[in-house]
């Protein structure tokens, strides 16, 4: 075949860039007979209890500039892609021919996803399944009639390759590289977020504890965090120089610059013990009361791993402890960390990039980029 095969890259919302561009960048570089394209649904902005989708003129932009090729949405049927790779489920939104590739954006799903329910059967949609570790794997294989591979979470590909460490991380957003690093990275559903439970007191956490220097605090919302909370972050950050609101969508530079997290039921957590950072859980009190909440699902089950909170006084001393003792649970993040992301080697794009060739058909692709790589 030598005809040039066709791949969209395709950005539900902001947050899922950082899962789909590394395996755009590995195709660029080692097939790049390969046409590859980014577009976008029409921009609809979140509002409250609503996620919103597509991606502002400013980040459509910032997409541009990184020279990435930008295909308007109204033009894909047009330019008619061999395959869409995505990090959603959005199959119903797409409406043009090819094959569909799910790389997915997160560790967990709140009920939604990696989890034995009626809903994961839309991935029969798709014709193929990338996940992030053996656990997810094991999860959806037996449920699910098209292929599922595990590749490892690609955004972890600059931390595997050596290119993003703690010092970088720390560079990057200005901290002294001596200081403790807390990381706050809530979720954004009311019943389940550490945010109502923290709310203004989280500027608390600078306050180093007596005799141990610095501390500084990271707060990186979900990017459907509602708008009142990401007003109050913000003020706190203009108000207080050790406390820094991330707006990068990836959140992976933050948990690298951090020394412990707090989190809730987000990904979040699952990615920092992927890391092996130390992690805080909020418990919100309304947690059983979401819609969807299962006691089965991983994000409750495996709460072990970290030192659990229900109140802000809490939080604020299991993060003190965590410092003092950040060796406790270490067992237990390396192996949850494991089945989360399998080895954390740089490669996970280049997985994820061949797979996408295999169900092409493009085997002499697949054979000339592992020849290079």
């Amino acid at each position: 075949m030598s005809d040039a095969p066709r791949i969209l890259f395709y950005i539900k919302r902001n947050l899922h860039l950082p899962h789909v561009e590394p395996i755009l960048r590995w195709m660029e570089t080692h097939t790049p007979e390969v046409q590859v394209r980014v577009s976008a649904p029409p921009w609809i902005a979140p509002t409250e209890g609503l996620p919103g989708t597509g991606l502002t003129a400013a980040e459509i932009d910032a997409v541009k500039a990184k020279g990435l090729q930008w295909l308007p949405y109204g033009e894909i049927a047009d330019w008619s892609p061999d395959a869409t790779i995505m990090a959603d489920a959005d199959y119903a939104g797409l409406h043009w021919p090819g094959k569909l590739v799910n790389v997915n954006h997160g560790l967990i799903s709140k009920g939604w996803y990696y989890t034995n329910k009626p809903g994961v059967q839309r991935e029969n949609q798709g014709d193929l399944i990338c996940v992030p570790g053996p656990y997810h794997a094991e999860v959806l294989t037996p449920m699910l009639s098209k292929p599922v591979v595990a590749t490892g979470l690609v955004k972890f590909d600059p931390v595997g390759r050596g290119e993003l460490t703690q010092q970088t991380a720390r560079t990057m957003f200005g901290l002294p590289l001596a200081a403790e690093v807390v990381l706050l990275a809530p979720t954004f559903n009311m019943e389940l977020s550490a945010v109502p439970v923290l709310a203004d007191r989280a500027r608390e956490l600078v306050h180093a504890a007596a005799g141990r220097g610095d501390r500084h605090l990271l707060i990186k919302l979900h990017g459907m965090a509602p708008p009142v909370w990401q007003e109050m972050y913000r003020l706190l950050a203009a108000l207080e120089q050790r406390i820094h609101y991330v707006d990068s969508a990836d959140l992976t530079p933050s948990l690298m610059a951090a020394d412990v997290v707090i989190s809730d039921v987000s990904s979040a957590y699952m990615e920092a013990i992927a890391l092996d950072r130390p992690v805080v859980l909020v418990d919100n009190p309304l947690q059983t009361r979401y819609f969807n909440y299962d006691p089965n699902d991983i994000e409750y089950r495996w709460r072990d791993v970290g030192v659990r909170a229900k109140t802000v006084d809490e939080a604020l001393a299991a993060v003190d402890h965590c410092f003092a003792n950040p060796e406790e649970k270490v067992d237990a993040r390396r192996t949850y960390g494991r089945k989360l992301v399998g080895d954390i080697d740089g490669r996970a794009s280049e997985r994820a990039a061949l797979a996408i060739l295999t169900l092409l058909e493009r085997e002499e692709l697949v054979t000339k980029a592992v020849a290079n790589s």
